[in-house]
């Protein structure tokens, strides 16, 4: 595990919720425990200290964003971050086991990888993910990082999502540029329907959240058959995130650097 970490990145006044690094093994295991839970691997409401926890060879070279609920001492939030420097050492980025990246190389350098986001299904109404979005604001911030990359999912066993639909709008909305398109290694096949239904589709959150920073989505989905979803390649150039969605967050970030340069 990434050996560069910080203290206690957002600590709130009357929450029990604290999000920081995961500074240890212990932590770590605590994350991979969260993500196996909320992934489905692990049956709902089962005791944290009996989950198997879900891994993999990347976790050990990147950085972890966990939220704590401190009341009930559990892992209720995670986010990982890899960098062009923990990809180099771990072989690459996870988004490359995916999908061809080449397009991408000359920008890999000055870029960062989200993946493995999970939120206890306890704490889904918005609250740590908030969290877990207003932490890394601020990483980005201090660490001059200019691009964020990875695989958005959509669940194939959930019948709310209907892919094709979301697609289609994906296509319509947030569609990269053709000279950054990458290749998906077992290629899931949508149904392109433009005009079929003009209502927006559902969106998975972290997808919808991608969206309404400004992030594109760089070609079509690849099919991960463990987790069983369709992963859309997303891309974000930091310095074009868009709209009130972005402010709040980038503003939430700018006055915690400034208050901890005060400090």
């Amino acid at each position: 595990m990434s050996t560069s970490m910080s203290p206690v990145l957002a600590p709130l006044r009357s929450s029990p919720l604290k999000v920081s690094w995961a500074r240890n093994e212990k932590d770590l295991l605590r994350a991979q425990r969260l993500r196996a839970l909320a992934f489905g691997f692990s049956p709902p409401q089962t005791p944290e200290h009996l989950i198997i926890p879900e891994q993999d060879r990347f976790d050990s070279f990147a950085r972890h964003l966990i939220v704590v609920d401190t009341d009930r001492d559990l892992c209720v939030g995670t986010y990982r971050i890899l960098d062009y420097r923990g990809a180099q050492k771990a072989g690459g980025f996870y988004t490359g086991t995916e999908f061809d990246i080449s397009a991408l190389s000359p920008l890999l350098e000055h870029t960062a990888e989200l993946g493995r986001s999970a939120v206890h299904p306890d704490y889904r109404s918005g609250g740590v993910i908030s969290l877990l979005w207003s932490a890394l604001a601020r990483v980005l911030m201090k660490e001059e990082i200019q691009y964020l990359m990875g695989c958005a999912s959509c669940d194939l066993t959930d019948p709310s999502l209907d892919i094709d639909r979301i697609y289609t709008y994906l296509r319509s909305q947030a569609w990269g540029e053709d000279s950054q398109t990458v290749i998906p290694y077992r290629h899931y096949p949508c149904l392109y329907r433009p005009g079929h239904d003009p209502r927006p589709p559902v969106l998975p959150p972290l997808l919808k959240g991608y969206v309404r920073l400004g992030a594109q989505v760089l070609g079509e989905p690849s099919h991960d058959p463990v987790f069983q979803t369709a992963d859309f390649p997303v891309w974000l150039s930091v310095s074009e995130t868009s709209g009130r969605y972005a402010r709040h967050f980038f503003r939430s970030g700018r006055k915690t650097v400034r208050n901890r340069s005060a400090s």
